[in-house]
């Protein structure tokens, strides 16, 4: 059985806890949903568009079935939905697989760096030490919701595009409400910026949104530098959980992190409304910049 319930009517849990979850902490066309059947019974959010909808359910156990009973629910309801995306989902039923990562948070930042091999803290400590003697003392600071300023943001997309040749078409403010950024950390090497980290912690699982150094401090590493200090901030206000998301970087799986296989995907209304879609996705990724060119070209 799926059904829609009104937020306000009841004591509603979503679990797990984390803002791509959370959809009624950053938008208003936000619907509630309640899933029950002899396994299982739990409540999921739901965005919705002008065409499709995207369920919050990162890191949800959903089963294939349940994935035919949600959508079935929502074409039904809403005429205008054309497809249903997701992402991160744990599920019996593979749409495109993923790697996804996690750390579950100890208590202390000292049980966090004993979860390093004493050749690993060793390489670490040995790293800072050089660092700190080559530019000064490592420090951090953190910038937090409204204290985040465009400035900060504008350094964070120069950074990115020297590291990895990434240009954001949008302002900062632009950014920081699409990707739900909460606080942004930014590490120095004496005055200068050597790593930025931003994460998402309105919800009582944190998440790592993006990561990006100063390729002139690589032989420190200063990314890693960074995100160990970052944990460590996590752990001083009581967060349990910080959500990698996925990707192959050798960061994500140091400290004990939990790698799990799971899903994304959409799921279209019916076959010609999928190869529609099918076909724009090939056009926008094959042939638009080919035409652009072309007719560049022909009508300087």
């Amino acid at each position: 059985m799926v059904e829609q319930i009104d937020f306000s009517s009841k004591d509603i849990i979503i679990h797990p806890n984390f803002i791509y979850n959370r959809i009624d902490t950053f938008s208003k066309n936000c619907i509630f949903l309640h899933v029950q059947n002899n396994a299982n019974d739990y409540y999921l959010e739901m965005q919705l568009f002008d065409k499709h909808a995207i369920l919050g359910v990162w890191m949800m156990v959903v089963t294939g079935v349940e994935f035919d009973e949600i959508t079935k629910f929502i074409f039904n309801k809403y005429g205008g939905i054309e497809y249903v995306s997701f992402y991160f989902a744990i599920s019996d039923r593979i749409y495109k697989a993923e790697k996804h990562y996690h750390v579950n948070l100890p208590d202390t930042y000292e049980e966090l760096k004993g979860r390093l091999s004493s050749k690993s803290r060793n390489t670490m400590s040995r790293k800072k030490k050089k660092a700190e003697l080559d530019y000064g003392r490592i420090t951090m600071v953190e910038y937090e919701n409204e204290s985040i300023s465009d400035s900060v943001v504008s350094e964070y997309f120069e950074m990115k595009e020297k590291t990895n040749h990434v240009s954001y078409n949008m302002t900062s403010k632009e950014y920081i409400e699409r990707y739900h950024v909460s606080n942004i950390y930014i590490m120095y090497l004496g005055d200068r910026v050597a790593a930025m980290i931003l994460t998402c912690e309105q919800c009582p699982i944190a998440y790592l949104e993006n990561l990006t150094y100063d390729l002139t401090f690589s032989r420190y590493s200063p990314g890693l530098i960074a995100y160990e200090m970052v944990m460590e901030r996590l752990i001083s206000k009581g967060k349990k959980v910080f959500y990698l998301g996925g990707g192959d970087y050798d960061y994500k799986k140091k400290y004990d992190s939990v790698e799990t296989i799971v899903t994304e995907g959409k799921i279209y209304k019916s076959w010609p409304v999928e190869i529609k879609y099918k076909w724009i996705e090939f056009y926008n990724k094959h042939l638009y910049w080919k035409i652009k060119s072309i007719r560049k070209r022909l009508f300087p």
